[in-house]
């Protein structure tokens, strides 16, 4: 039984109808209510159909004369009431949830992403090199594509479909491009929204959520201010990553186009105290936004801190940056020896940071293997490449020192346990293996909390150190009073938590028009389809063209200025072009099924639909498909088309010529009928030919339908 609420209701009616034992009531009303109820199926719907829908399922129970309609009607109803975020997901972001209406099926990137980008489409858009146009659809979901371009941690490609083929796309640096590209040919930032509300929202923290919260908030019409605590907006994009990774300039520039909104956005101006949330709500802020992410870090060894040169991980990161943003000269590190206790991007980053401070060795330690850490692996290999040793399955217990100063770091040696019941490996130290590691410096990288300090006496619930929020609007116990981000899941990437801003903006509003927001505002949008760009089969099978490490600078590596370069628009061309255009087609399978067994020409082999399928071979179709359009016909969302043009029939899947076959032409009207290549096939398969014995007259099914009319009253046509 389909999963999809609409689905079943759609099946409940027709159930119901086909036993045949129904009045002209039942028949008329019903029948209206499935076409609305595919509306709804396909995406086509409004919110005012549901209102259709129940107030005919109303008259069924009121006006029904065979009575076998009336329960049928009631259940119709029910399933509108219990299921009407499901229904509303299905009209307004036009995605079914439980991923069944063929046309609402979201692609697995975009399915991914935690701000719900609409991925195919933009990476279609860089690929035809409409940069401008892909970046005003990236803004549609978050306000910092330049920074997210080149820090996200691309859940989206982890999830990329084009990874069962060879390698996924690039999604990341194909955003990055966009933004480059448009910032190069002058784009206009500044356009203003209007401003629809006369009340006015506060935002603290001017993190990757309090400034998402604040563009969304400003899109839709309201008056927002920031506050924020820190000399310099941005959050841990300022202040936690370094410049090497996100200029300054690419986030200063992002943050102005959000100013250039109406966002006022005022540093150095924490909220705390007497000048608190109460009293924000009481000076005129209608709302608040909490986004004042994770900036505590923690030394897990005891003792450890007494020691002169010993951090936590973003306590260091933080210091280091505010020197950089104050341009004032940095720490030197020369002759000295650091190591960084950790497996995430904030180890990768502190030990990154020490070599370009002139450390003369830089050491990770980390408690499991190389394969199990979370950080980016390109970061990884990087950091490797800058000569950065790595210690696998290590575990630190205790730090000692001289005059106050570290000297050293002791350690164990791991190995890994017996799998347990979920399969994972956990470290357990080996008996006898302690050692020390010689350190100047030691950084722990192994997590940080938010300071809810700010919280005491304001009447937020906080549970385990993090603000407590309805995960479907994000607002606190204290009305009025939304939060979202780090500090309310712990520390995540800057994608979820413009993602939570986001949310939390839709939600704010409904709260200001008096509403309750609907379960539409946890989903992406699914938006249509562009047309995919034109490319060729042996386009379509190139690898991946985007090689992250080939763009290292290497002159860069002991500076803090930008490593990585852009992706040339030719080789971001390319790499779009390899998009299988998940958005279009779902991966259902038909085409290759109706191909291989009910026509029999064996000319798709897509293994990234089928899991029975092992390889994927683009080229394959060109040799092998005879034109018959079969695969076209049972397209259930029209990703592959069939156009005939210029004696030629062309075959795509989205975009993608699959075939380009010469065409015969009727013999009495002249207008093309089929390929050569499927009337050989059709008559090989049958074992004909040809022959003089076996003439074959080649007649369209229109004019094949008059010739028999005319030989039917005697009219033979020779």
């Amino acid at each position: 039984m389909a999963k999809c609420k609409v689905k079943q209701t759609i099946q409940l009616i027709n159930d119901f109808l086909q036993v045949g034992e129904y009045c002209s009531v039942c028949r008329r009303h019903f029948n209206q209510i499935l076409e609305k109820l595919h509306r709804v199926e396909n995406g086509t719907a409004e919110q005012g159909d549901l209102e259709f829908i129940d107030r005919l399922a109303g008259q069924v129970g009121v006006f029904c004369q065979c009575r076998q309609g009336q329960a049928v009607a009631g259940d119709v109803v029910k399933h509108l009431q219990e299921n009407r975020d499901e229904f509303l997901v299905h009209i307004k972001n036009h995605v079914c949830p439980a991923g069944e209406c063929a046309g609402l099926i979201l692609a697995p990137c975009q399915a991914a992403c935690p701000a719900g980008l609409d991925i195919p489409n933009y990476v279609a858009l860089v690929g035809m090199e409409k940069y401008r146009d892909a970046l005003a659809l990236i803004r549609e979901d978050v306000p910092l594509p330049g920074s997210l371009g080149r820090i996200c941690e691309h859940p989206c490609e982890r999830a990329c479909r084009r990874a069962k083929v060879d390698k996924a796309i690039s999604i990341c640096a194909l955003k990055r491009v966009a933004y480059d590209e448009a910032k190069e040919q002058s784009e206009d930032f500044t356009t203003l929204p209007v401003r629809r509300y006369r009340q006015r929202v506060a935002v603290v923290g001017a993190g990757p959520a309090g400034l998402s919260a604040a563009y969304f908030l400003s899109k839709r019409g309201y008056g927002v201010t920031v506050f924020e605590a820190m000399p310099e907006p941005g959050g841990m994009l300022a202040y936690g990553i370094p410049p090497y990774r996100l200029p300054r300039q690419v986030l200063r520039d992002e943050i102005a186009r959000i100013k250039s909104m109406g966002v006022e956005i005022r540093v150095n101006s924490p909220v705390k105290g007497e000048q608190g949330i109460r009293q924000l709500l009481k000076g005129g802020y209608s709302a608040v936004f909490l986004g004042t992410g994770a900036w505590q870090g923690s030394v897990p060894i005891a003792g450890a801190e007494q020691y002169r040169g010993v951090y936590d991980g973003i306590t260091f990161l933080r210091e280091i940056n505010q020197v950089l943003l104050d341009k004032e000269t940095p720490p030197d590190l020369s002759g000295k020896k650091v190591v960084v206790v950790g497996g995430g991007n904030v180890a990768i980053d502190a030990a990154r940071v020490s070599l370009r401070l002139g450390a003369a060795e830089v050491r990770i330690v980390y408690r499991r293997t190389r394969e199990e850490m979370p950080a980016l692996v390109e970061e990884i290999v990087d950091a490797e490449h800058e000569g950065i040793i790595f210690d696998f399955l290590v575990s630190p217990v205790s730090v000692a020192g001289e005059n106050e100063q570290v000297s050293h770091l002791t350690c164990l040696k791991n190995k890994l346990s017996e799998p347990d019941a979920s399969g994972r490996r956990k470290p357990v130290s080996v008996e006898g293996s302690e050692y020390n590691l010689a350190a100047d410096l030691v950084v722990f990288a192994t997590g940080q909390q938010p300071d809810l300090s700010y919280l005491e006496s304001e009447g937020v619930e906080v549970t385990k150190n993090r603000i407590t929020v309805n995960p479907l609007t994000l607002e606190t116990s204290l009305p009025g009073v939304f939060a979202g981000g780090d500090a309310v899941t712990g520390p995540a990437s800057a994608v979820k938590a413009m993602a939570a801003g986001k949310q939390a903006a839709a939600a704010i509003d409904a709260y200001l028009r008096g509403e309750q927001p609907s379960a539409s505002i946890q989903y992406p949008l699914k938006r249509k389809s562009i047309n995919p760009m034109p490319v060729t089969a042996e386009q379509k099978s190139l690898t991946g063209q985007v090689k992250l490490h080939d763009l290292y600078m290497e002159d860069k590596q002991h500076s803090f200025e930008e490593i990585m370069q852009a992706v040339s628009k030719e080789a971001a061309a390319a790499e779009a072009a390899r998009c299988l255009r998940c958005d279009m087609c779902i991966a259902c399978g038909r085409c290759v099924e109706v191909c291989q067994q009910q026509v029999g020409a064996g000319a798709l082999q897509l293994g990234y639909v089928r899991e029975e399928e092992p390889l994927t071979d683009f080229l394959r179709t060109g040799e092998k498909c005879i034109g018959c359009g079969t695969c076209s016909i049972n397209c259930p969302t029209g990703a592959i088309t069939a156009e005939d043009r210029n004696g030629f029939r062309e075959m795509r899947m989205c975009g993608g010529l699959m075939s380009r076959l010469e065409l015969i032409k009727c013999q009495e009207c002249d207008q093309p009928i089929t390929t050569q290549k499927h009337i050989n096939f059709i008559l090989n398969k049958n074992e004909n030919d040809y022959s003089e014995e076996h003439p074959t007259k080649r007649v369209c099914p229109e004019c094949s339908r008059l010739i028999w009319s005319k030989n039917i009253y005697g009219m033979r046509i020779v």
